[in-house]
């Protein structure tokens, strides 16, 4: 327990909507341990927000807070060549904050974590959590509270950074069940239901592996840690029985790892009979037939598969950890079960020709799947192999500090790639092309939330028909 109860407000400052606006689950988490701390928690949530200044003015004369944490979601909107950087927008933010109020401001969330010293930087704020905020933002307010520096202890290592101090975890939680329950009624989840199409939930963090672009494992740990699965569907469960809503969406960045633990969370689902729908990112390489009757049985609708290259060659250069017969069986897996499912695809890696391009193309043509969503270019982020790669392939400075978005795209590739695509996209109705804003239309999918739709809306798209070509000797 804290020395005195601070007034603490927690502000969620994500205002991305495409494909759909996520609940701001970091930030309910973050109130959750904050209030179980003893302190008096209020919220903000600037995602559907017209006056974000008006709005945070107000909020901030109301509750008058000692501590304001602000959570970083994004930094931009990771698609290329249409992109959106929300730097400035947090710029702005800051300056509100600190212009209303002389609050101790802490940072957090996954976009802060991604290049923390970079962001105290250019944001005037007094501390910066870096990775998992359930013990490090309770520890801080203790600090705050009792009037004490922060100074590192065998908790947490602190390190000066911009005008304040980075605050990094000397571990990560093991077992995940001790976080407890996110708070979500300090947001407006009836409002995400309405517009998002479902809420999302967590079961594990960390990736073990080593995928030459992804943030994942500096952001959670290459180790993974787990929820039970009865505390998993416990979450599930009292927020379906309270606030009757059915439909969810995983968030882990591999559902499907550990397989058994997957299957798990099915069978508790089904032991209870639960009357929900669900959605999530699995790995197309952990999944068997069980596994697939599991998750249909249980109330899954769409599987999204982090599947970034459909070529044998740019697989292997983008370090993932499957091969292209693992893509067959799973998508043949999948048509049998009857799940719909999209292949989300990154074109334009390291070592991308017009070749592999049209391997990927090729590939998807035959698997058939629900949809496929292609981004173009790779984002480089701090600490990934990216980074090492765009300086050798001169694409990136030494001295740029990518806090304003970075993509790299092939030399071999000579421009043309995004019209390629962008072209296959206009002939195949399953495709989507955030970069080029291809069926990512925010009126036509809101209005689809309008009429109830729920779950993810690329399950609507339908495939192109496979072209009949004609017979050597001409005869049909």
């Amino acid at each position: 327990m804290a020395s005195r109860s601070l007034r603490v407000l927690l502000i969620s400052a994500n205002t991305e909507k495409l494909p759909d606006p996520v609940f701001p689950l970091g930030a309910a988490y973050m109130a959750a341990v904050a209030e179980r701390s003893g302190h008096e928690v209020a919220s903000i949530d600037l995602c559907f927000l017209d006056d974000v200044d008006a709005a945070v003015t107000r909020k901030l004369a109301e509750c008058r807070p000692d501590v304001i944490g602000i959570s970083l979601r994004n930094l931009d909107s990771s698609s290329y060549p249409e992109n959106t950087s929300y730097i400035d927008d947090y710029r702005a933010l800051l300056a509100t904050v600190r212009r209303e109020s002389d609050a101790f401001v802490v940072l957090g969330g996954a976009g802060f974590t991604v290049m923390p010293a970079t962001i105290m930087g250019v944001l005037p704020a007094d501390a910066g959590v870096v990775g998992e905020g359930e013990h490090a933002f309770p520890w801080i307010l203790e600090r705050v509270a009792a009037g004490r520096p922060l100074e590192t202890t065998p908790e947490v290592q602190c390190a000066p950074a911009g005008d304040g101090v980075l605050v990094t975890p000397m571990s990560r939680i093991k077992h995940l069940d001790v976080t407890g329950a996110p708070m979500r009624q300090r947001f407006d989840m009836e409002l995400y239901y309405e517009r998002g199409g479902a809420l999302n939930i967590q079961t594990k963090r960390g990736c073990m592996f080593e995928c030459v672009f992804c943030s994942y494992p500096l952001i959670e740990g290459s180790k993974v840690r787990m929820r039970t699965a009865e505390t998993v569907v416990d979450e599930i469960q009292a927020i379906h029985d309270e606030f009757g809503i059915r439909h969810w969406f995983f968030v882990d960045n591999i559902f499907n790892l550990p397989m058994r633990h997957a299957k798990h969370i099915c069978e508790e689902i089904i032991r209870r009979d639960l009357d929900i729908e669900w959605s999530g990112y699995l790995n197309p390489k952990f999944i068997d037939d069980e596994l697939c009757g599991l998750m249909a049985r249980s109330g899954c609708k769409a599987i999204e598969f982090g599947t970034d290259a459909g070529s044998a060659t740019m697989i292997e250069s983008l370090k993932k950890e499957f091969d292209v017969d693992d893509l067959r069986r799973t998508s043949k897996l999948c048509h049998e079960h009857d799940l719909k499912f999209c292949h989300s695809l990154i074109f334009g890696g390291p070592g991308e020709t017009h070749q592999t391009v049209a391997e990927t193309l090729e590939l998807m043509d035959e698997l058939r799947p629900t949809a496929v969503i292609a981004m173009t270019g790779i984002r480089i982020l701090p600490g990934t192999q990216m980074v090492e790669l765009a300086r050798r392939d001169e694409q990136l400075d030494e001295d740029d500090d990518l806090l304003y978005p970075r993509f790299y795209i092939s030399p071999s590739l000579q421009g043309e790639m995004i019209e390629r695509i962008e072209k296959h996209a206009r002939t195949h109705p399953n495709w989507i092309v955030p970069g080029k804003s291809i069926r990512t239309n925010v009126e036509v999918l809101q209005k689809l939330r309008k009429r109830k739709v729920k779950g993810q809306l690329w399950r609507l798209l339908r495939p192109a028909r496979p072209q009949r070509l004609p017979s050597p000797s001409g005869a049909t």
